[in-house]
């Protein structure tokens, strides 16, 4: 009894999609007028080479007394218009004053904030001495691989 049922809501359905088969659900129309073609410009990208503010990048030398050393500190201010994040790098080289084939010795800075890079070395810790005449090189490099200086002279 129960095939029976099953057999003729099978062929029901059967029918039914045979009926229905020829008709269309949707009417596609195609439009030939290419007049109305929409170009995507590409954005143009331009890289800015880093610069540093010369008036917010100093170094200096002074005593601890808590340390019994001298420490010097080096601070670079560095602005790159493609934003803070695009500077990768930025170190201080130590020449002697006048004498930029007699390098003392070079430490990479720390990004400290709204573009500040910046660190401390101890005198015991490097070849530096306080009180000597020296100049210092600081250079950026940007993920681009341009590059920015500034000399700060004694």
């Amino acid at each position: 009894m129960l095939h029976a049922a099953f057999s003729r809501q099978a062929a029901a359905l059967a029918l039914l999609a045979l009926a229905t088969s020829a008709l269309s659900g949707c009417f596609v129309f195609v439009d030939d007028d290419d007049d109305d073609v929409i170009v995507v410009e590409e954005p143009v990208y331009v890289n800015s080479v880093p610069e540093i503010d010369a008036g917010d990048s100093w170094w200096q030398c002074d005593w601890s007394d808590q340390r019994e050393d001298y420490w010097f500190e080096f601070q670079a201010h560095v602005d790159d218009f493609d934003g803070p994040r695009d500077v990768q790098y930025v170190d201080a080289t130590v020449f002697l004053a006048d004498d930029p084939d007699y390098m003392v010795d070079t430490f990479a800075l720390l990004y400290e904030s709204d573009s500040i890079w910046g660190g401390i070395v101890w005198e015991a810790e490097s070849n530096l001495y306080c009180g000597e005449a020296i100049d210092v090189l600081i250079e950026a490099w940007d993920s681009h691989g341009d590059k920015a200086e500034l000399l700060i002279r004694y």
